[in-house]
Parts: C-alpha cells; sequence; structure tokens
C-alpha cells in the first residue's frame, strides 16, 4: 500500500473506533431526566414529586 492509501485506512479505523467508544460511554452512563430528578430530590419514595425544589433549599 502507498503511504497514503495507509494513512487513510489508520484514520478510519480510528474515526471507527473513536465513534464505538464514544457510543459505549454514553450507553453506560445513560440516565434518564426521571432518575436524576428522583435522585436531586432524595425521594425514592413513588410519590416523590420531581418538581418540587430539594429540600436542602430551606423555605421562607
Amino acid at each position: 500500500m502507498t503511504p497514503i492509501k495507509t494513512l487513510l485506512v489508520g484514520a478510519a479505523v480510528g474515526v471507527l473506533l473513536a465513534v464505538a467508544g464514544v457510543a459505549v460511554t454514553m450507553r453506560a452512563l445513560d440516565l434518564s431526566a426521571e432518575e436524576v430528578a428522583t435522585a436531586v430530590v432524595g425521594g425514592t419514595e413513588p410519590g416523590a414529586d420531581p418538581l418540587a425544589p430539594p429540600e436542602f433549599y430551606g423555605s421562607r
């Protein structure tokens, strides 16, 4: 192979590996908005309101 072909093949393989790595990482770190809101509110009970402000904000 000529050096240019080798460079292009290497670049293509690198791009494919990078895309696959990012996809696997995002899949492993995927959190739904509901899970994040429940964790922020601190409530794991079914009646927890994910739109209510967290208790550490205090009250007026």
